[in-house]
């Protein structure tokens, strides 16, 4: 099975691309993993994981 990886960044432009390929991918049938290591900050970090995971399930 093919497996996705999607890296985000910190700007907002970047999760709002990163929610479109978790669409895209879910709907494919693909697996896919969020690459978070280039943000820094541990709160945006956090903010970014709870945005995206509503997408994830």
């Amino acid at each position: 099975m093919l497996r996705n990886v999607i890296v985000v960044r910190d700007s907002e432009e970047s999760v709002k691309h990163a929610v479109r390929e978790i669409l895209r991918s879910k709907h494919r049938g693909h697996e896919f993993a969020l690459d978070l290591t280039r943000i820094t900050d541990k709160e945006r970090k956090r903010q970014i994981m709870k945005q995206l995971t509503r997408f994830n399930n």
